[in-house]
């Protein structure tokens, strides 16, 4: 079961910058995703986007239980205007009390965590140059999407660090294609992008505008999808 539990987590650490994107004309985005195993229903994550002249500050709340073992955690991230991430903090409530608070700096990032019995310890890491893509909740993975560069195409490596477990790492993010799909109500052109890790691999749709469509994880069976909207 941990070893479940422990690749489920990887995809939602793997996992905020979905939905309606983070243009000024949409300066508030909220909303709520699915997340289903073999097709059942295990949790969902709520999440918010508010963006400023300045910056874009990011909220997600995820809840997820897998065999009978339930994951509560929040989390929120501030990035400046281009999405450099600035701060970001984590919060546990389940299966353990626990968290991580991150502070980035130009290259490097400094984490700071609990050790217990009320003692702290802290991390440094550089990351060189280039921007980093904090993959914390599901509704991270849409930044991936928005650090791919579509002039170059073709598979481009973006750096990544995951909360969670303190890893600095590398996803390969590749353009797979473009197709035309109803999301919200309308046609809209929707781009398909597969992104690989070291230990995982992931498709995700979005649209042209950032917003969240699908998440698809085959290898660990997860599927992500946006809350219907009310009718």
């Amino acid at each position: 079961m941990r070893r479940v539990l422990r690749r489920i987590g990887a995809v939602a650490s793997l996992a905020a910058l979905v939905a309606g994107g983070l243009s000024a004309a949409d300066p508030i985005a909220k909303g709520r995703l699915r997340i289903l195993r073999q097709g059942q229903l295990i949790g969902s994550e709520r999440y918010e986007v508010v963006t400023t002249a300045t910056e874009v500050q990011t909220r997600g709340e995820l809840e997820l239980t897998v065999e009978h073992t339930t994951v509560r955690q929040s989390a929120s991230l501030l990035l400046s205007a281009d999405l450099a991430p600035r701060h970001y903090e984590l919060k546990v409530e389940q299966p353990e009390a626990t968290w991580r608070r991150i502070n980035f700096s130009g290259t490097s990032a400094t984490a700071r965590y609990p050790l217990g019995e009320g003692k702290e310890d802290e991390q440094v890491f550089e990351f060189g140059a280039g921007r980093v893509a904090i993959l914390g909740l599901y509704h991270d993975f849409a930044l991936l999407a928005r650090l791919y560069d579509l002039s170059k195409g073709g598979a481009q490596s973006i750096r990544v660090f995951v909360p969670w477990s303190l890893q600095p790492g590398e996803a390969l993010v590749e353009l797979k294609g473009v197709e035309k799909q109803s999301v919200g109500g309308r046609e809209q052109s929707v781009r398909q992008f597969l992104i690989t890790t070291e230990d995982s691999q992931v498709l995700l749709w979005v649209t042209e505008g950032g917003q969240f469509v699908r998440l698809l994880a085959p290898l660990e069976g997860v599927e992500v999808l946006p809350e219907p909207a009310a009718p």
